[in-house]
């Protein structure tokens, strides 16, 4: 093989292996927006037929130069709200991070913060993942999202 064929070989090679990892990442991408769909339309059930209204929406997010479109959350108790939200989608050891704020102007702190990861190789628990507490002092803990452990989690929200 010549140098010229050797050169435009590779030129075809990495072309293959960009297109490769671009359909890669928009198939991540779209898994990630179904998955948070479903998470959040669950969440939104768990508060059908009770005072807390609910509100869904999407907002952009950026990766790799890229805007993707996520399903967000929001619940207003009273004074107080919920909001559910993209924080990202590639972090170490993390792919696609929601952040949850929950706003009460009657606590202290006013804001009380965790997240929740869908894919969190870290805690190498399989779903989603709920991750709270980080300090300077200490590493954020991991515990499997499920109903029990949400409304853990939020009980400042009642």
């Amino acid at each position: 093989m010549s140098a010229k064929d050797s050169f435009f070989q590779k030129i075809e090679d990495n072309a293959s292996k960009k297109k490769a990892a671009d359909d890669a990442f928009k198939q991540e991408v779209s898994a990630f927006q179904r998955e948070t769909y479903v998470l959040l339309t669950e969440i939104k059930g768990w508060f059908d037929g009770t005072p807390v209204q609910a509100t869904t929406s999407t907002t952009q997010i950026t990766e790799s130069n890229k805007s993707i479109e996520v399903t967000t959350l929001t619940l207003h108790n009273g004074d107080k709200t919920l909001s559910i939200i993209p924080d990202g989608f590639y972090f170490y050891g993390v792919t696609g991070s929601l952040a949850v704020a929950i706003e009460n102007p009657n606590s202290s702190p006013r804001t009380y913060n965790f997240s929740i990861h869908w894919k969190d190789t870290i805690s190498e628990i399989t779903g989603w993942v709920i991750v709270y507490g980080k300090s300077t002092n200490s590493p954020a803990k991991r515990i499997e999202f499920n109903e029990e452990n949400f409304f853990n989690m939020i009980s400042s929200f009642a």
